[in-house]
């Protein structure tokens, strides 16, 4: 043996808590957030108003669709945020991921434009996605406060069960 210590479950969180002590000492009392580039959990951020945006205005325009009504600005405004959706997904996949927010912002981000999973989820449901279900509600438990953005968007679309 060459004395490392195999990825576990149950040794999983201390090895977590380990690497962002690391991190943080490594960084210094600033923390990585003050990097001069951008952070995938920033752009994540700006990612998400845009994601958002698109949203609402794509209801916008299936409702302004069936009043009949001009759609042509609203089409304009709709390919420019597609076009800046994807320039910042391009930078999230080329940002330093160095603190869990990073990795979790990646997870997000790829949920929505490499897999399409979360569209999947909220059709089917997390009944069908036990392990991913688990891997999730174990990452919202690690970091409560962050926000899976393209979930919570697809979910938007289900009607809650009665």
């Amino acid at each position: 043996m060459d004395g490392t210590v195999p990825l576990t479950v149950s040794n999983f969180c201390g090895v977590r808590s380990a690497w962002a002590m690391a991190v943080k000492v490594s960084k210094g009392p600033k923390g990585v957030s003050d990097s001069p580039h951008s952070s995938t959990s920033a752009l994540h951020q700006r990612w998400a108003k845009l994601e958002d945006e698109h949203h609402e205005l794509a209801i916008a325009i299936d409702r302004a669709q069936i009043a009949g009504a001009d759609l042509a600005l609203m089409r304009d405004r709709q390919a420019r945020l597609l076009l800046e959706i994807s320039g910042i997904v391009a930078e999230i996949r080329d940002a330093p991921a160095t603190t869990i927010e990073d990795f979790l912002a990646l997870l997000d981000v790829a949920l929505e434009h490499e897999i399409d999973l979360a569209a999947d989820i909220a059709f089917y449901g997390l009944s069908d996605y036990p392990m991913i279900a688990r891997l999730l509600r174990a990452l919202a438990c690690t970091v409560p406060e962050f926000e899976f953005n393209s979930l919570r968007r697809w979910l938007s679309f289900v009607e809650p069960s009665s």
